[in-house]
């Protein structure tokens, strides 16, 4: 027997599994975490990657729009943006002409106590901060249409600054290839029409087949239309520096990129690849997944990015073994009404071309999966919320291997991922 110590909420449980059923544990590199976080951001901003420093590039009167993450992002905007606010200080730039624009995309606003939150009382006493709000017309300012016909419009205080300075994370994100970089620009700060078409670049057209188109998905950036097209959105803002973070799996800051905000965020992405990444040469049977606890599986619309990450290495017919204690349920109306509110791919579909949210997105993927192969949930939800979802509930991670090897027969193979939301598995052709 092999014994592992999942991660499960804010506590662990214990995986007991013959070793005969065992393929391998996935697991990526471990990456220690900075000494000193600002002094890691003021080093990155102190050598600026391709770019000149900051000093170089505003000077005394310029505005300055700094476009920071949402509170649904853990990207240490309470380091990052002090330190940004203090260099842009020492180089003449006054408080009043500093706005941080909250890139919130399609997400809500957030009270003052969340702003202290993310980024500390003192910026929050001192500098203006602006909540973008996607929908909100008379903020957006149009500046054009992409090669590929999306209207641009972003958030006017942007538009019209002198000076635009990016922060947030990068990590693999299953649509865009990647988060961070140019994502603070779109969905960040644009509008609710510029979003939608956009993001809706990621489906296959119904009349070729449907689906997700081939070219998207996790670390695709180079051919994925909706990738390319946020990047071309990007351009029209023209950027002026980026600072980017890279969290371990503990969520402690791992490295900061400063500088072009092409350049760096490309030197991000490499490292991420790197170091979250992991080659296999064959699929499983099984796939047993811990989120990696608590935030990661605060909800199943956030834990389900586990599955999303390793879907691809799961035979068809297989099963998923999810562990995500899900204290907060289902996480959000739009994720759970794709998945129980239509009977068809091709409805799922037409609801997105419709309007598309993120939270639809994630649910439809998720479904693409149970196409394939059963998923079996260990958590605290509902049973019957549970099965409603198409899913199989499991009162533990023991009932949960046998409901597994009762569908597959005693001899299948497993993989077992101890921190599938931030482990990406890569099927070697």
């Amino acid at each position: 027997m092999r014994t592992f110590n999942l991660k499960y909420g804010k506590s662990e449980v214990k995986l007991d599994i013959s070793e005969e059923n065992v393929l391998s544990v996935l697991e990526a590199k471990k990456i220690e975490a900075v000494r000193d976080e600002t002094q890691a951001v003021i080093s990155a901003l102190n050598n600026p990657i391709q770019s000149p420093a900051i000093e170089e590039i505003v000077k005394p009167g310029d505005r300055v729009a700094v476009i920071a993450s949402d509170i649904t992002r853990s990207v240490k905007s309470r380091v990052v943006v002090p330190a940004v606010i203090s260099e842009l200080n020492r180089c003449g730039i006054a408080d009043e002409d500093i706005t941080i624009v909250v890139a919130t995309g399609t997400h809500r606003g957030h009270t003052v106590e969340e702003h202290e939150y993310m980024f500390g009382n003192d910026v929050v006493s001192r500098i203006k901060i602006v909540d973008h709000n996607s929908r909100d017309e008379k903020s957006l300012a149009f500046i054009g249409n992409t090669t590929r016909g999306t209207p641009v419009y972003v958030n006017r205080i942007v538009a019209e600054a002198d000076r635009v300075i990016l922060t947030g994370g990068i990590m693999y994100h299953s649509m865009a290839g990647f988060g961070g970089g140019r994502k603070s620009i779109c969905p960040g700060v644009c509008g609710f029409n510029t979003i939608q078409k956009n993001h809706k670049l990621m489906l296959n057209p119904i009349e070729k087949g449907g689906g997700i188109d081939p070219r998207v998905g996790l670390g695709k950036t180079a051919e994925n239309p909706m990738a390319a097209d946020m990047a071309e959105i990007a351009d029209m803002v023209k950027p002026d520096f980026l600072v980017n973070v890279i969290l371990n799996d503990d969520g402690n800051m791992a490295k900061v990129v400063a500088g072009d905000y092409k350049a760096a965020f490309e030197e991000g992405c490499d490292f991420v690849r790197d170091s979250f990444s992991v080659r296999v040469s064959e699929t499983a049977d099984a796939l047993i997944l811990s989120c990696g606890g608590f935030p990661k599986d605060i909800d199943l619309y956030q834990a389900t990015k586990a599955i999303e990450n390793a879907m691809h290495i799961a035979n068809d017919g297989g099963v998923v073994v999810l562990l995500a204690e899900c204290p907060d349920g289902i996480g959000h109306d739009g994720f759970y009404h794709i998945i129980t509110g239509f009977g068809t791919r091709l409805e799922r579909e037409e609801s997105l071309w419709d309007e598309f949210t993120i939270a639809k997105a994630v649910g439809y993927i998720l479904t693409l999966g149970m196409e394939r192969f059963d998923v079996i949930l260990v958590s605290k939800m509902d049973e019957k919320l549970v099965r409603d979802m198409g899913m199989i509930p499991a009162s533990g991670v023991d009932e949960a291997v046998e409901l597994a090897r009762h569908k597959l027969g005693n001899d299948f193979k497993a993989y077992v991922i101890p921190h599938a939301s931030t482990t990406v598995p890569v099927l070697e052709k």
